[in-house]
């Protein structure tokens, strides 16, 4: 198109888009949020990286140059953080299957993995919080002191007296479950979205993109969580 007919085009006359080229030109635009989600998840990675350097060197590894921890006392994972740990497993499998279900237009699958993937995101988060209540109810509540924080095999035994000599591994247990927490409260707000727009009269391509980057995001938590899950374990 010429400089002098693109100037004196009337837009009010211009015929209007069908639905799927609206959402095709606002996907392929330069305001992807596709862009905007893989930032946020650089910058979560590296939230969580800080997270994990700080784990070690309060533990203690780094102790030839000034960060030994002798407070640090191993601790046995609450048996309930395995059950948290497969229940997001198959939330994210869920997550998957709506994606799956969003790609195939099958309505079916996509709300099905919708429902069932945030109704487990939402049990995990429930998971993670009855897990706080053990820990407190068991005398390792969080404080801001570290006396509180005791010394034990098992963080479930109550111990005989709660002021014995801090440990930092139960507050970091605290720390990077609500920490993880935190971020899957944000992937449940962006469920509920996708959800509301997956059995609304949508277009479908933007559906499927919002089905796409809702999945992303939650396979994106589940990764974090086996990596500080395991850190937990190895330690």
């Amino acid at each position: 198109m010429s400089l002098i007919a693109t100037l004196t085009e009337k837009s009010w006359e211009t015929p209007g888009l069908d639905a799927a080229a609206i959402a095709r030109d606002d996907r392929e635009g330069p305001f992807d949020p596709g862009i905007f989600i893989g930032v946020f998840l650089c910058v979560v990675a590296v939230i969580f990286l800080l997270v994990t350097s700080a784990y070690f060197m309060r533990m203690g590894v780094h102790g030839p140059i000034g960060h030994g921890a002798g407070d640090w006392g191993a601790i046995t994972e609450p048996p309930l953080l395995w059950v948290n740990t497969a229940v997001l497993i198959v939330s994210s499998l869920a997550f998957h299957a709506a994606q799956t279900g969003a790609h195939r237009n099958r309505s079916f699958l996509l709300r099905f993995g919708l429902l069932a993937g945030g109704a487990l995101g939402i049990l995990f988060l429930v998971g993670q919080v009855t897990l706080w209540r053990q820990l407190a109810e068991s005398g390792y509540f969080l404080a801001l002191h570290s006396g509180i924080c005791t010394v034990s095999g098992d963080p479930l035994t109550a111990p005989a007296n709660q002021f014995l000599s801090g440990n930092p591994a139960i507050a970091f247990l605290y720390l990077i479950t609500g920490l993880h927490g935190v971020h899957i409260i944000g992937g449940l707000v962006a469920w509920g979205v996708t959800a509301q727009r997956a059995f609304a009269a949508a277009v479908p391509m933007a559906v499927e993109r919002s089905v796409t980057l809702c999945a992303r995001y939650w396979h994106f938590l589940l990764l974090v969580w086996l990596a500080m899950f395991g850190l937990m374990l190895m330690t």
